[in-house]
């Protein structure tokens, strides 16, 4: 019988000299085959970690699910358990996080389901979270109970002591959320890191800087503090990467958004990856009319559209705002009109 080569068929035989060619003929390396999986997905669940690095190296895409459970690669690389497949997929960027939208699953969910010690400790390393539960409600400390799998469970117990402690040793943080200026400008001329993110333990600061939760929570003054210590408002959040601006736009924090432009380092007209939307987006959604003012003082761009396709005009619009409305088209007119010689 003639078997008739397919990129799908090497990925499965995991001929790699195969693969290479029909690669370097141009096959498509995120084409489905007739179950809904990549070739990708494939290698990662068979846990052939040189045929990942080729599909990778060739562009193949680790956001890409199958077609029927909506599993990621590193879904099908923590089923395997075979760790180096894992590594390849998360320094490609692949979402640690992911879950399934049937089972609900994730990587570390599935990791645990499937018994695999090895590849629950490094996915906790990397910032798994333990809180993320499936559809029927089952962490994976329950599961890895269920089964009485001791060595899960310890790895899953010695990673939550270590993310308390981990939280409990960042003082600048701590004082940040107190609102304590004199301290955090002790810690500042001592040295302390300005821009350390706060450990991915499931709270709603997972993945900030001081800075990005002093905008958030409005306090303008540790704003300056951190600013003149150093902190880069560019770096933005771990799960929905948001700047400070964006903080200070969604909240109404009109203060600090004053600070932030006058430092001068604000990507003011960052969009959001996630809706598209800048911080006078953000600002205008829920109706801060005196932040608006900021930025729109500040230059933010009128002509940058959301991912639903609405200007920060349209948007105004479509929220009912009209004192936010009538403030950007005077701005609007103001832009219009040619200036005097």
């Amino acid at each position: 019988m003639v078997v008739i080569q397919t990129l799908t068929y090497a990925v499965e035989q995991n001929d790699l000299i195969a693969a290479e060619n029909l690669l370097k003929q141009g096959c498509d390396v995120n084409r489905k085959d007739a179950a809904g999986f990549t070739p990708l997905l494939l290698a990662a669940g068979l846990g052939n970690p040189q045929m990942v690095e080729l599909l990778l190296t060739a562009g193949a895409d680790v956001f890409i699910t199958d077609s029927r459970m909506g599993t990621t690669a590193l879904h099908k690389a923590a089923q395997s358990g075979v760790v180096d497949v894992a590594k390849l997929l998360v320094q490609r960027g692949a979402f640690i996080d992911a879950q399934a939208p049937t089972l609900g699953n994730t990587p570390l969910l599935d990791a645990t389901w499937h018994k695999h010690p090895a590849m629950v400790k490094y996915l906790l390393e990397q910032g798994a979270r333990m809180e993320l539960t499936t559809r029927f409600g089952s962490s994976p400390m329950d599961i890895a109970r269920h089964d009485n799998n001791q060595e899960i469970i310890r790895a899953l117990e010695e990673r939550r002591v270590f993310n308390a402690v981990q939280g409990e040793g960042q003082k600048l943080m701590a004082a940040v959320k107190e609102n304590d200026v004199a301290t955090v400008r002790q810690l500042i001329a001592e040295g302390v890191d300005v821009n350390e993110k706060a450990p991915l333990v499931g709270s709603e600061d997972d993945g900030y800087t001081p800075l990005l939760v002093a905008a958030r929570k409005g306090f303008a003054d540790v704003v300056w503090e951190l600013l003149k210590g150093g902190a880069n408002p560019r770096l933005v959040d771990e799960m929905i990467k948001a700047t400070p601006g964006h903080k200070a736009g969604y909240q109404g924090r009109a203060e600090v958004a004053k600070v932030l432009v006058a430092d001068g380092h604000l990507e003011l007209d960052a969009q959001g990856p996630y809706n598209g939307y800048t911080a006078l987006h953000d600002a205008i959604w829920h109706g801060h009319t005196e932040t608006v003012k900021v930025l729109l003082d500040a230059g933010a761009r009128l002509d940058l559209k959301t991912h639903t396709g609405h200007s920060p005009l349209e948007l105004a619009i479509h929220y009912g705002y009209h004192d936010i409305e009538t403030l950007i088209r005077k701005k609007m007119d103001a832009a219009a009109k040619p200036s005097s010689s």
